[in-house]
């Protein structure tokens, strides 16, 4: 009898086709030529905006601890994007192009930090394995020291 996969892993799932589209999208216009860049750069932001609200509203509906923390870097990201736009539509590419590749980096390592801060999150009814890794990441257990 074959177990469906647990929320937490559905939605770190629905979470990664999400952004492998976002990033698909920032690479294509990432390809424009400058004058076309900076013209649809909005739609991009705009793209950003909506895949990281998409995050956000997965990670609270999951009660996820660490969700303040993420909402704050979301917040950072996407205030630096809105900063730039009248530049970049005036026609400042290489500060849109900079600003994507930064933007681009930041959510590649929220892509890769998803699966594990799912996996901590203390769902409801969790599992005794999901709790033990919960008190272990908490209480620092697993760390490496630094030297």
């Amino acid at each position: 009898m074959a177990t469906l996969p647990s929320p937490h892993h559905t939605a770190a799932a629905a979470l990664r086709h999400a952004r492998k589209l976002l990033f698909v999208r920032i690479h294509r216009h990432a390809t424009l030529p400058d004058d076309q860049f900076c013209a649809a750069f909005l739609a991009v932001v705009g793209a950003i905006e909506a895949d990281l609200a998409h995050e956000e509203t997965v990670m609270d509906t999951l009660a996820f601890d660490g969700l303040h923390g993420r909402l704050a870097e979301n917040a950072l990201l996407l205030a630096s994007l809105h900063r730039i736009e009248t530049q970049v539509e005036a026609g400042d590419a290489a500060l849109g192009r900079a600003a994507l590749a930064a933007a681009s980096d930041l959510l590649s390592l929220h892509r890769l930090t998803i699966d594990l801060a799912l996996v901590l999150a203390q769902p409801s009814g969790a599992v005794p394995g999901h709790a033990r890794l919960n008190r272990m990441a908490a209480s620092g257990i697993g760390r490496r020291k630094k030297t």
